[in-house]
Formats: structure tokens, sequence, C-alpha cells
């Protein structure tokens, strides 16, 4: 009951009351969103990581982790398509949902409302490895590899949010010594984005267009892929990367995540069934709780 009230309860309250106030007000989801990216998210990924330092290993941890999340989806709904013959936007709407884990709107606050300080310089690093490998793998994916995806990685490097990690592993490279307030000043003004980014998340499920027919089967089976093949995935892949205290939790965490946005925006780009991925990814966010509950009681947090 305490992980309920005290976590899943405020994060759905803060999901419902974005998508309520959406529903009777217009809302400049860009320009919120630009506010928690551009200017809370990297304040609060500079301030943790000076805090809380993570080691090489670690950081490879969470790459190795997120990789082969995305490599183990793409061989595992290749199986899968043999079985159930599904063309190729299905499956790469599929193949999207699981992987694209829904850190920087979800994530951030589960792990800041769970783990605490401590977690949060893991899960802003696996937030900024997410959104390199779904402007890579996920271009792949959507585009059916007709797309280079190098073209996509440079737009990795308009993100402050990468600069905010330069900066601060050349701050704890060099022994810098940064003043306490504005590292409390930073922390301050980081931790309003995930909160912000949270209530956006309502205001964007919001607007998913789910009202274009879609096959009952198709709908179910994806959901299936998403909220058990990927938190079986995601927990091996923890255990295999050898991933222990901290990192283990966040990435253990991070399995049980809904589909990302950036998943929904990608498969209406490149027209991989949008319609489709776009009821996985309410589902999914939906069906979060439970998973959350069991890993959360689990993980004894």
């Amino acid at each position: 009951m305490t992980l309920l009230s005290e976590v899943i309860a405020p994060l759905f309250s803060l999901i419902g009351i974005g998508y309520v106030i959406s529903k009777y007000r217009p809302i400049d989801v860009d320009s919120l969103a630009v506010i928690a990216l551009y200017i809370c998210m990297p304040f609060m990924i500079f301030s943790t990581l000076v805090r809380n330092p993570v080691t090489g290993g670690m950081a490879f941890q969470v790459l190795a982790w997120h990789s082969g999340m995305y490599v183990l989806s793409i061989l595992i709904v290749w199986l899968l398509t043999h079985i159930t013959n599904w063309d190729r936007p299905t499956r790469s709407a599929i193949t999207l949902s699981i992987p694209t884990v829904n850190v920087g709107s979800y994530g951030l606050a589960v792990v800041m409302f769970t783990i605490g300080d401590s977690g949060l310089s893991v899960v802003m690093l696996l937030f900024v490895f997410s959104n390199i490998l779904s402007s890579t793998l996920g271009v792949f994916i959507a585009a059916g590899s007709n797309k280079p995806a190098v073209e996509a990685l440079t737009d990795i490097f308009r993100l402050p949010l990468v600069y905010a990690v330069f900066a601060a592993l050349i701050v704890e490279y060099f022994g810098i010594s940064i003043p306490p307030f504005f590292l409390d000043w930073a922390s301050l003004i980081g931790k309003t984005g995930p909160i912000l980014a949270i209530i956006l998340l309502g205001v964007q499920l919001a607007h998913v267009n789910t009202e274009k027919p879609c096959n009952n089967t198709l709908i179910f089976g994806g959901i299936l892929a998403k909220v058990v093949i990927g938190p079986l995935v995601g927990i091996t892949l923890a255990w295999l990367v050898n991933a222990e205290g901290v990192v283990r939790q966040v990435l253990v965490i991070a399995s049980c995540l809904p589909t990302a946005i950036n998943a929904l925006l990608l498969s209406s780009q490149f027209k991989a069934r949008p319609e489709l991925l776009g009821r996985i990814l309410v589902g999914s966010t939906l069906w979060s709780p439970i998973n959350l509950l069991i890993v959360l009681h689990w993980l004894d947090l």
C-alpha cells in the first residue's frame, strides 16, 4: 500500500491532471517540453553527476543494457514475424515499442520518488543514451533501414543534455570545486523537470490518435509484447551486464517503463503503423503501475 500511495498514485495523479487540463484548455506542449529538456534537465544532470559521479564501468553497463534491449527486440520480433506473418510496418511498430522506454517523462520521476538522488545520475545517463539510440537504431527500425542513422545522430548534439554530461565529466576529471550553493540551485531547477515531464505525458496521451481502426489482435499482441517480453528481456540483460546496487535498481525499473513518446514520433514520421504504436503506448502506460509495483517490491524500495 505504501508503494501505491507514495509512488504510483502521485505519478498518475500528475498524468491525470495533464490529461484533463489538456481536454479543456489549449497547452503549448512544445514550449513546455523545451523548458524541461533544454533548461531543467541539463541543470539536473550536471548537479547529480557532480554530486554522485558514475564510474566508466557503470556507464558501460547502462549503455550495454539499452543497446541489448534494441538488438534482442529486433531478433525476438523477427522470430515472431515468421509465426504471425506481420508486414514490415507492423513489425517496425512492435519492435520500436519494446526497447524505447519512457525515461524522460516517466522514469526520472519514478527513480526520484523511489531511489532518490543516488539513482538520478544513473537514470540521467540512461536518458542520454536512450536519445542517442532512438535517433540511430530507432530510426533504422522505423525506416526499415532506408535512412542512414548517422543523419539523425547529428540532432543529438543539439541537446544541452550532452554538454551537461561533458561539463560534469570535466569537473570530475580535473577536480574542479563547484560552490555548494550553485549545485543546490541547479538541483532545485533540475528537479522541476521530471514533474513537468510527467504532467506533459498526460497532455501527450490526451492527443494520441486512437480513432483510426486497428486490428484488436494486433493491439493485444503488441501490448503483451511490451509489458511481458520487454520486462523479461530488460531484467535478464541487467543480470547479464552484471549490474549491481543502484545501477541494477535503475535498470530493473527501466525494464518496466512504458513505450516512449519518441517511438510514436518515429513511427508517424516513417509511416510505421502509428495508430498501432499509439495504442501500445497508451496500453503500456496504463499497465505500467502493475509491473512497477511488482519490481519495486522485489527490489525492496
